[in-house]
């Protein structure tokens, strides 16, 4: 599919907005061990799934031993191994044995969010990316990847992934990605989530063009906290993904095993969507500053029509109480002068017709 539809499409979650969910950095104590995996109370083991396959075979099932995770491992040409949290340390120590993942590596895993990175071992490579979803909230959750000769294990914070495509495609047998080694599945891992981040953006497109709308017809409180809320999105956005254009261009320039030189093409095609949605972020951050600045003058021009209306009844009113002043209140009871009030009145509004004459020549009020 061509991205630029991504951008065509409508989405009603455009009118969801509403404030980010923001992870707070979980650490160890000063002078904790290297490596150290915490033990988070209360934690429960994590769904696990594997999804091993080759060009004309696959199985696919929920892991509930590990000692048959680990006998599939060179029976395979291919094996995916997935896990929906991060907060058990037992299942978390137990798939790092199983596939001779580093400590260090894991304990990244397990204490997010982490910048977004990429480490290369002996023998296998890691990567750290932030997932972008909109439910309705900005959602950025973290996946650690790591890429082995024969092995890709994904360690998510939670259940939900924009990886159904990807899966999808083994299951129906697409011959690229089932003749291609686990260096592409984690190609395609990454670009299916750096390519989730465009319908993100789009609603933050359909958000900014409603709010014009509205800023420019009926500027309301409102308005301001929508724009605050999509401006903090859009930074925590641009913090999520800064970092990966770095490590992709890494990856890229200086591929390291098991990515392969074939596999790098597909990497550099990943680097440029990354760039793409950097400037659309730039873009719209830039959009949101200028709606504030509408927003700004909008109501400054508002405030400055209703006292401009103010001053006019004001003008109008003061030769009006001048002239009632004159006369005084009795009349209509001086002798002789039964047309006085009448007389009075007809001056004032005399008077008050010429002063709106007046102001609409000098064109303050109505249209030349």
């Amino acid at each position: 599919m061509d991205r630029r539809d991504l951008f065509r499409r409508p989405l009603a979650a455009a009118a969801q907005l509403a404030a980010p969910v923001h992870a707070a950095l979980q650490h160890e104590a000063p002078g904790t061990e290297p490596g150290h995996l915490p033990l988070r109370p209360g934690a429960t083991p994590p769904r696990v799934t594997a999804l091993a396959y080759s060009a004309h075979e696959l199985t696919e099932h929920t892991v509930d031993d590990f000692e048959t995770l680990r006998s599939m491992r060179g029976k395979w040409p291919v094996l995916w191994v997935n896990a929906d949290g991060v907060t058990h340390a037992e299942t978390v120590r137990r798939l790092g044995d199983v596939f001779g993942l580093h400590r260090l590596a894991l304990e990244d895993v397990m204490q997010v969010p982490q910048r977004a990175k990429a480490d290369a071992y002996d023998g296998y490579l890691f990567v750290v990316l932030r997932m972008a979803r909109h439910t309705p909230a900005l959602d950025l959750e973290q996946i650690g990847v790591f890429v082995g000769p024969d092995f890709v294990v994904t360690f998510q914070e939670r259940p939900g992934d924009p990886l159904d495509p990807v899966r999808a495609r083994i299951r129906a047998g697409h011959a690229r990605i089932r003749a291609s080694g686990p260096d592409y599945l984690a190609y395609a891992v990454i670009d299916a989530i750096v390519d989730h981040y465009f319908p993100v953006l789009e609603v933050y497109a359909d958000a900014l063009d409603a709010l014009e709308d509205e800023i420019a017809e009926r500027p309301n409180p409102s308005c301001m906290s929508r724009l605050h809320r999509i401006k903090r999105d859009l930074m925590a956005l641009r913090r999520a993904i800064w970092p990966l254009r770095e490590a992709l261009s890494r990856l890229v320039r200086e591929p390291v095993p098991p990515l392969r030189d074939e596999t790098g093409v597909y990497l550099r095609d990943c680097e440029d969507h990354v760039f793409q949605i950097l400037d659309l972020v730039e873009t719209y951050r830039e959009v949101a500053s200028s709606l504030t600045d509408l927003y700004l003058s909008t109501v400054s021009t508002r405030t400055n029509d209703i006292m401009k209306v103010l001053t006019i009844f004001a003008s109008i009113f003061i030769p009006l109480g001048f002239i009632t002043g004159i006369y005084g209140m009795d009349v209509e009871h001086a002798r002789g002068w039964w047309w006085s009030l009448p007389f009075v009145m007809a001056e004032m509004g005399i008077a008050a017709l010429l002063l709106l004459a007046y102001f609409w020549r000098k064109g303050w009020i109505g249209q030349r």
